[in-house]
């Protein structure tokens, strides 16, 4: 199905130009745009496109607390921030207002084309998470899996883990064997529990449980550190921007940045269930 799109910016040379993009890349279909901050919230709530591209600074109100507003309203909706904006304090704010990603002005036709297929992927990974809820679970009478798909996920998942420089730590097998046994699907419960794959797994490597939960956690903490150092060092790297969303919660991910800049006596927390579908979701896809 098509996406569709509402452009909220003052500038209606943007408008154009992001029109035309989205027109010429066959990424979807605009089916409104406005120039102001409140008749953008509007729009959005009475329109519930699947992806907007707002403004950060608009008359009526800026782009941060229109996401804010529509987001607390309850929406489906995908948001990306496009706006000229080199301040990481007021990137940080659209981040944790709900962005998905933000596109930097002036428009660069690659770069936007690249953010809204990656906010495409997000939307199928949030579309297969509910799938799952609904299909998952007896991991060990699941279906077997073609060999030629195992090696694929395989290399992809791998080249995560080397991404995020943790190929070498001790729970990487461990993480892996995790996303093997949710790759297969049951059919009679509507939901899994961590600690339910924890078990399945004790008892196939005949070790404690917590165990391998204690080196699962070891491994994704150090992926989140590790993540963190590399947006320090170059807040706009791909790599940065996009597990810092897809694998972990970026409100963690900036406290953990906090943290090892020595501006927070605390650490960014992980979420290894959100961590391990991400990693399933890159398998598929």
């Amino acid at each position: 199905m098509s996406l569709r799109f509402v452009i909220v910016d003052d500038d209606a040379g943007i408008c154009r130009i992001l029109q035309r993009i989205i027109k010429q890349n066959e990424l979807g279909v605009v089916i409104e745009e406005c120039n102001d901050g409140l008749k953008g919230e509007k729009v959005i709530k009475e329109c519930q496109p699947d992806i907007a591209l707002v403004d950060l600074l608009l008359p009526g109100q800026d782009g941060v607390k229109l996401i804010e507003k529509v987001t607390a309203a309850g929406t489906n909706t995908s948001f990306i921030m496009v706006s000229e904006a080199t301040s990481e304090q007021l990137i940080t704010q659209a981040y944790e207002a709900g962005i998905e990603f933000f596109i930097h002005k002036p428009i660069n036709v690659i770069e936007t084309v690249s953010v809204i297929n990656k906010v495409r992927e997000h939307r199928k990974l949030k579309q297969l998470m509910s799938l799952m809820q609904e299909t998952i679970s007896q991991f060990s009478h699941a279906r077997p899996v073609d060999e030629g798909a195992k090696n694929t996920q395989k290399s992809r998942i791998y080249k995560v883990f080397s991404d995020l420089g943790i190929i070498g730590e001790a729970g990487v097998k461990d993480i892996y064997r995790m996303v093997q046994l949710l790759t297969k699907q049951g059919t009679e419960s509507k939901s899994y529990q961590l600690i339910d794959i924890y078990q399945e797994m004790a008892e196939e490597l005949e070790q404690d449980a917590k165990s391998i939960e204690q080196r699962v956690r070891r491994t994704t903490m150090k992926g989140l550190h590790n993540l963190a150092n590399v947006g320090i060092d170059d807040y706009y790297n791909e790599t940065f921007q996009s597990h810092s969303s897809s694998l972990f919660d970026f409100k963690e991910v900036r406290q953990e940045m906090n943290f090892i800049q020595g501006k927070s006596q605390y650490r960014g927390k992980i979420n290894v269930k959100k961590f391990i579908e991400g990693l399933l979701f890159l398998a598929e896809h």
